[in-house]
């Protein structure tokens, strides 16, 4: 039975599919074509005559695309996105996520003192964090779980502050992780926690990381993202 081992994260839509494995940090972009052979491999579990349904779904000759069909999942097994192991992931819980995109938080111009002195600590956290794995830091944002929910108001401020606090002699990278991670962080510090949320779009393909609690997210909808909206992948 194949399926996706333990720490690869996916999710579909019809510019494609983006895979994310955290084992690695490294994303996978696949195009329509390539998408739609994961979604029917992962639906059936094996290869077994899954040439021949990818043949009549696109209309072509099966012995002239099982070569791709091959190739691809030939591919996805070296990579390590499939295995045949018993043993497969646990779905995330959903039991608390929004069916619809959360709206954007209102961001304040300007934060008050406190909670940009709370983001200055926050940020020397997450750029300590930000040096382990991606599996790490995503067990670590999953320590905060039993916390109550920031308010969608409070994550504006958070965000606000965040942005706002990034040192004029820092030359190190300083965008969506770090700026996402960061107000994870500063949330847990005033007992409070948000969603991490790793996403992706298509043409160009991109990866990006924002904030989000029930009823907001924050640091989601820049860069065009009402023209090419962003598909979260994995919501820690």
């Amino acid at each position: 039975m194949l399926t996706t081992p333990a720490g690869v994260h996916h999710a579909s839509c019809r510019e494609g599919t983006a895979i994310l494995d955290v084992r690695s940090g490294r994303w996978v972009m696949l195009d329509p074509d390539a998408s739609h052979i994961w979604q029917t491999l992962l639906a059936r579990g094996t290869t077994d005559g899954l040439a021949e349904e990818i043949a009549a779904w696109c209309g072509m000759d099966e012995a002239a695309i099982a070569p791709a069909v091959a190739s691809t999942v030939e591919h996805l097994m070296t990579r390590g996105l499939l295995t045949d192991a018993a043993e497969c992931q646990s779905p995330p819980a959903l039991e608390d996520l929004a069916q619809q995109p959360a709206p954007a938080v209102a961001i304040p111009e300007q934060a008050p003192f406190r909670f940009r002195l709370l983001a200055v600590v926050a940020l020397a956290l997450a750029l300590v964090i930000l040096r382990l794995p991606l599996r790490a830091r995503i067990r670590l944002v999953r320590a905060a779980s039993r916390l109550p929910y920031a308010a969608p108001k409070t994550l504006g401020i958070l965000q606000a502050a965040v942005l706002s606090v990034r040192p004029p002699w820092w030359r190190g990278r300083l965008a969506c992780m770090e700026t996402s991670l960061t107000v994870v962080v500063a949330a847990v510090l005033v007992r409070r926690r948000v969603r991490w949320v790793l996403g992706a779009r298509f043409l160009p393909h991109a990866a990006h990381a924002w904030a989000e609690v029930p009823g907001g997210a924050a640091g989601r909808d820049g860069q065009d993202a009402a023209d090419r909206p962003w598909m979260p992948v994995l919501t820690t």
